[in-house]
């Protein structure tokens, strides 16, 4: 389908993509200094192919606490909580991105989920919930500014800055927005969702207002690099039914403490029990290889490639599972490429963590 702000990236040089039947600027011609960006300064990402549904209805919150992994019961208007959808096995369906508001939750889901995710929860609407799901993706567009000086950016805008965990309803450059503290990436940033009637100005707005803070717009190209960089898990790499959210990282997504939710049982007990038997880590390569190439130590298959990119500094990266006697920062191991080997270390990603942080209850 077209995009809806086609001509605004094409003022800038875009470079489009299809992505799931929908339009994607893959580059501007900036992919180098955009990725140098995201950590020195900020960037300006279009996420709109991403998917925002709305759960409406008095029991939005009591669903989300029995069927995803986060603790929603003690959740209070202007909250930004991550959680993950699993299967009954505990298996990987998504990572959510989920606002809260008090007569609705907005949630932004992976874009190969955003039609997969409403027909999954229905399933699970019975006689007598006041639930309503709506999709509401085409209505609204979605943008990301990541980077230190992101919050600068809007300030240049007047714009009030949500503390972390939060976002705020309010007008940036006369549009109507919710602005939620978070780049989805492990650097700082907000989130920002619009109406798709005010997509064009906001966004126009922002760069204008980015460009004492030396702005880049960020292509998908340049996400996917520091995506992998950061170690974010992406749905049908390492986000899928072949992993368990602990294998993943997302410990800051699970409630240990409340009660039961689809797939609680085996996440309680990998926990309870240290069954966690690989971890996601990122990981130097000497070569490119392809994504799914197995990793191999002491002669015998410990893991296996999910994503790999190459930096605009000529640097191979990758995400991988790597079973938990090798998945330690530092281990030297190789990759099976045909019937070449290449050499590659591990290395800790900054997004997920390995194991269970002390403080969690």
């Amino acid at each position: 389908m077209p995009h809806e702000m086609e001509h605004v990236h094409n003022a800038l040089g875009a470079n489009w993509i299809d992505h799931n039947g929908r339009l994607v600027v893959h580059d501007y011609g900036n992919t180098a200094e955009a990725v140098r960006a995201v950590e020195e300064r900020v960037v300006l990402y279009d996420r709109s192919h991403w998917g925002r549904l709305r759960l409406l209805g008095r029991d939005h919150l009591t669903f989300l606490h029995n069927y995803t992994t986060a603790d929603f019961k003690r959740a209070t208007p202007g909250q930004t909580i991550e959680a993950v959808a699993l299967t009954a096995t505990a298996r990987l369906i998504d990572l959510l991105t989920v606002l809260v508001a008090e007569d609705e939750s907005l949630l932004i889901t992976s874009p190969e989920r955003r039609t997969l995710l409403p027909n999954w929860f229905r399933r699970f609407i019975f006689f007598g919930t006041d639930l309503k799901i709506e999709d509401a993706t085409d209505q609204t567009a979605l943008f990301t500014l990541a980077g230190p000086r992101s919050a600068a950016v809007l300030g240049h805008l007047n714009a009030p800055i949500p503390e972390e965990g939060r976002f705020l309803d309010t007008t940036i450059a006369d549009a109507p927005v919710r602005v939620a503290a978070g780049s989805g990436l492990a650097v700082p940033g907000f989130t920002i969702v619009v109406p798709q009637a005010h997509a064009a100005a906001l966004f126009d707005a922002l760069l204008h207002a980015g460009q004492t803070e030396d702005i880049e717009p960020m292509g998908s190209e340049a996400w996917e690099i520091v995506r992998v960089l950061h170690g974010r898990p992406a749905a049908d790499h390492e986000i899928t039914e072949a992993y368990n959210p602990l294998e993943a990282g997302l410990w800051d997504a699970i409630s240990f403490s409340k009660g039961c939710y689809i797939g609680q049982e085996v996440v309680a007990r990998l926990d309870t029990y240290a069954k966690i038997k690989q971890h996601l880590m990122r990981v130097q390569l000497a070569a490119p290889v392809p994504a799914e190439s197995p990793i191999i130590a002491d002669e015998r298959d410990v893991g296996w490639l999910t994503s790999v990119v190459t930096t605009p500094d000529g640097h191979h990266v990758g995400l991988a599972y790597v079973r938990h006697e090798w998945a330690t920062p530092g281990t030297v191991v190789h990759v099976r490429d045909g019937e070449k080997t290449i050499q590659a270390m591990l290395e800790e990603p900054r997004y997920v963590r390995r194991e269970r942080p002390p403080e969690l209850p």
